[in-house]
């Protein structure tokens, strides 16, 4: 991930393990909400100081020294600070302030569940970019997924291979896999129906097509680097 950026989010420690810790080390530009400042400083003998510190600064402890970081202040109370977040680094990168292949998230998946709907809504809300971001947490890995066929490489050694295939916007999904236990061929997805939970992956390389965006979700192995 030396050639990406790395979001860490505000929220519960034990969402961060060994392995974002490494991800995080390893990132070419590392960007920090302002709430998450508290949280690397307690790892400040493991982790690597932020680039960037943003947010609108409710969430820092007063008297904190950022060091060199940018401080970016986002007070927009319209938008998260993922949102937010996400949306100055692409900025940057059309800008050609920075040059970056992918983004990825820590954290953004536990604790209240309106705000990991919130980090979910962020992903398809950033599916126009047409920039790979991934979230991670200790269990977790998420990405969403465009209307149309997608290709996901999967290091199967890392996980678990249980996954999830979820319609996540008010439209018609219609799902084609290739690589999963349990296929779905021209298969109908919605709340209240049906949802592939509790799927396996079976091969590195999968296939999904569908006629709306997803969220595919797999379980990593917890704790491993």
């Amino acid at each position: 991930m030396s050639t990406s950026v790395c979001i860490w989010l505000n929220g519960e420690p034990t969402a961060i393990g060994k392995r974002a810790e490494n991800l995080w080390n390893s990132a070419k530009y590392r960007v920090a909400t302002d709430g998450a400042i508290n949280a690397i400083l307690k790892r400040k003998e493991s982790v690597e100081w932020p680039h960037v510190i943003c947010g609108d600064f409710d969430s820092m402890e007063a008297g904190i020294d950022t060091r060199n970081a940018k401080l970016l202040h986002l007070p927009d109370q319209d938008h998260t600070d993922l949102t937010k977040t996400i949306q100055w680094c692409l900025e940057q990168l059309s800008e050609n302030q920075w040059k970056f292949e992918g983004i990825l998230v820590l954290g953004g998946l536990n604790g209240r569940f309106d705000h990991t709907m919130s980090t979910l809504s962020t992903l398809i809300h950033f599916l126009k970019a047409m920039t790979p971001i991934i979230v991670v947490d200790a269990y977790n890995m998420v990405l969403a997924l465009p209307q149309g066929t997608s290709e996901i490489h999967v290091e199967l050694e890392k996980t678990s291979k249980m996954c999830g295939v979820i319609p996540i916007t008010q439209k018609e999904t219609i799902v084609t896999s290739k690589g999963l236990k349990y296929e779905m061929a021209n298969l109908p997805l919605a709340f209240g129906k049906l949802i592939s939970t509790s799927n396996e992956v079976t091969i590195n390389q999968i296939s999904l097509q569908s006629t709306a965006p997803l969220i595919f979700t797999i379980e990593l192995i917890h704790n491993q680097c």
